[in-house]
């Protein structure tokens, strides 16, 4: 087989790859308020709020998606992506979704990562083992994903946030936040909360956000270390306690025993005036806090 023949067939397998795939170009009206919702199995998912009016629907189609089925009403928008199920065809979908920045918003994937931005509404996402980032300021949210990671710049309002073995990091929380994990870390870096719980079975918490005035904060882990860092002006009631894991306390008392023979430990104190409540359990794993 001479040169010639070889880039032939490149450029044929080539231009054969760039047919499989397929353009999605799409509009549809919504009013502000209204509800997408947006299902797919692999590939990824990317939303953007804008100004603009109604939906634009954007992104390529693998040679294994069959269609993408879009149904639409005045108040709510669905889009789904059918596969063919066809063995050695990519049935990925790169979808990019604009909608109006007050609606709200739901998606539901598999193997398919999650990108929302500027999504003021309620926003409720969930994949198995694609990632999940959300950026903007959703008046609620709700993200999970069984192995992937959840990530979140912002969350404020009320916000649920959970992953089986992926990691949930939180940038800036302000509000009611809702956290879990079972192997997967746990990062909350900054923010004001009214409320806070976080729990995690063998995975670390790491929370630097602070309570407000009568914030109820509640962290627990299994086997993982939790480490609470809290401004030196802080006005809290704080309570910790092990069963056999450790505790350093930077910031007041030492820990005492809680039982004569057992291993356990604990530690009650009041930091400033005391108003917001915090509260630290851990079976195994040490448990430190301190200031920023």
């Amino acid at each position: 087989m001479n040169k010639a023949t070889v880039s032939l067939l490149l450029v044929i397998m080539t231009a054969g790859l760039a047919w499989a795939d397929r353009g999605v170009s799409e509009t549809r009206p919504l009013v502000a308020d209204g509800r997408v919702e947006i299902s797919n199995i692999s590939g990824k998912v990317t939303v953007e709020g804008w100004s603009g009016d109604g939906v634009e629907i954007t992104g390529t189609l693998g040679d294994g998606v069959k269609e993408l089925d879009i149904s639409s009403s005045r108040d709510r928008l669905r889009i789904e992506v059918k596969q063919e199920h066809r063995r050695g065809y990519s049935a990925d979908a790169y979808l990019t979704i604009k909608m109006p920045v007050t609606a709200n918003l739901e998606v539901e994937t598999v193997s398919a990562d999650i990108s929302v931005d500027g999504i003021h509404g309620d926003v409720e996402l969930e994949s198995v083992s694609g990632h999940v980032e959300v950026s903007g300021e959703a008046r609620s949210l709700d993200a999970a994903s069984v192995s992937g990671n959840v990530q979140v710049t912002t969350a404020t309002g009320r916000a649920e946030l959970e992953s089986v073995s992926g990691n949930v990091v939180v940038r800036q929380a302000t509000g009611r936040l809702e956290v879990g994990a079972v192997s997967g870390d746990i990062e909350i870096e900054g923010g004001n909360l009214d409320a806070l719980q976080a729990e995690t079975v063998s995975g670390s918490i790491f929370c630097q956000a602070a309570p407000t005035d009568r914030a109820r904060f509640s962290l627990e882990s299994m086997s993982g270390t939790i480490e609470m860092v809290i401004p030196v002006t802080i006005n809290a009631d704080i309570e910790v306690e092990t069963y056999s894991g450790s505790i350093k306390n930077d910031i007041g008392p030492e820990p005492i025993r809680s039982d004569e023979y057992g291993p356990g430990k604990e530690l009650r104190f009041t930091a400033g005036s005391g108003g917001a409540r915090i509260s630290i359990e851990s079976f195994s794993g040490s448990v430190k806090i301190r200031t920023n």
